[in-house]
């Protein structure tokens, strides 16, 4: 690899309905993978920002959303701010920037001109609060490491920047319970991979649109008449409605008119529409907190684990693959322990193993996958991970990049 590639990461930031509303970009240069600092010379950092922006592109990674960088005195007092589009961005303010006469001067323009600052990985201690205190009024969101502040309740910490107009972000929030503590206090923003981790609900009964989805993925798997398919579909108009929207997507550029399901079927094979109706699954009548970062969460997972095979020359086993990673975090959506799921679908043992316990080849391929979408050291990881797959790590960047830039276009269709 050249010494200017660079990984980018993702970690959601949650608003207090569950919905997905920003994303702190995670970069790391290959000189420096093993840290979540910027280089400490301001010109490389700005090559860094400028790549993420001009050669792997915003739209690809962040969407319509908010990204929060992070920056230091020597990036606040250069001129890369001026090259960024301050409506896409919130600059993250590390908890060792010097705060000098200068950096204040500097930010207290920038934020005139519309950029939007906040203070990352902040101490609740009297002596840190009155070090940065001269920033407050710049200062948009205060980030609050709940595992790194052990001294204080959650609610003694909210109760400290009640004064204050500024959103509290709790970072590494856990789990549900801890999210809810944390919105109760007082904080509105939240971060971490939290929503992924099954909320299991005593007596939850599955939807209607889950348990029609469930019939046809079964169906597939039992015969390969399409009379019968059709049937079965021509029994669920809401399927079918979506079948057709899938169709139409910008994933396919079939120039026949389509005149029937069965047509459908015969162009996408069974096996593809089975991974289809994966993700479908997810598409339950009634919305619920986090359903839109589970939904991309699971997209990502399928459009990795289908690059993966593809890169390991296994293109038979794409859409198995891609139904696996799909199906990853279903049990998190339905409230249901993955084991009842399972029973309900009949999947091949491949699949089933790697989803019940991550066992097998798919089972290989979704802790991969999974530690992937969470990793903080994305390109240590990359580097250590790529020759066990035997690819180069430039080669698994390029698939996790796609795996994404794919989720990304199918979230704005």
């Amino acid at each position: 690899m050249k010494e200017e590639d660079i990984f980018i990461g993702r970690q959601p930031i949650f608003d207090k309905e569950g919905k997905c509303v920003s994303y702190e970009l995670l970069y790391r240069s290959t000189l420096d993978s093993s840290v979540a600092v910027f280089s400490n010379n301001a010109n490389a950092t700005a090559r860094v920002i400028l790549n993420l922006i001009h050669n792997i592109g915003l739209s690809s990674i962040i969407g319509n959303k908010i990204g929060y960088i992070n920056v230091d005195e020597q990036i606040i007092l250069s001129d890369v701010f001026l090259s960024l589009p301050k409506s896409k961005f919130v600059f993250e303010i590390l908890e060792y920037t010097k705060v000098s006469p200068e950096v204040i001067e500097k930010i207290s323009h920038l934020h005139t001109l519309g950029y939007r600052f906040a203070l990352d990985d902040f101490a609740c201690d009297d002596e840190n609060i009155e070090y940065f205190k001269p920033l407050f009024p710049y200062v948009d969101v205060i980030k609050i490491d709940l595992l790194a502040t052990t001294d204080l309740s959650i609610e003694a910490i909210a109760k400290k920047f009640n004064a204050l107009n500024v959103k509290l972000l709790a970072e590494k929030v856990e789990n549900l319970e801890i999210f809810e503590r944390c919105k109760h206090a007082g904080f509105d923003l939240f971060q971490g991979y939290f929503f992924e981790k099954p909320s299991i609900i005593s007596g939850t009964k599955i939807e209607p649109s889950v348990i029609n989805t469930i019939d046809v993925i079964n169906t597939l798997y039992a015969t390969t008449d399409m009379n019968i398919i059709c049937e079965k579909f021509s029994i669920y108009p809401e399927l079918t409605f979506n079948l057709l929207r899938y169709i139409n997507s910008a994933e396919f550029s079939f120039r026949q008119e389509i005149t029937s399901i069965k047509q459908i079927l015969n162009l996408l094979g069974p096996s593809r529409v089975r991974s289809w109706l994966g993700l479908f699954l997810y598409s339950g009548v009634h919305k619920q907190m986090f359903q839109e970062a589970i939904f991309d969460a699971a997209k990502f997972r399928a459009n990795m684990m289908r690059e993966l095979v593809k890169a390991q020359n296994k293109p038979e086993l794409c859409d198995e693959a891609f139904l696996t990673g799909s199906l990853s975090l279903i049990d998190t959506y339905l409230h249901l322990e993955m084991s009842s799921i399972i029973e309900k679908i009949r999947l091949n043992k491949l699949i089933a193993d790697a989803l019940l316990k991550r066992e097998g080849y798919f089972g290989k391929l979704l802790l991969i996958t999974e530690k992937l979408e969470k990793s903080d050291n994305l390109a240590t990881f990359i580097e250590t991970l790529a020759p066990k797959l035997q690819l180069s790590p430039y080669q698994l960047y390029n698939i996790y990049s796609k795996a994404y830039e794919s989720t990304l276009h199918e979230s704005q269709e």
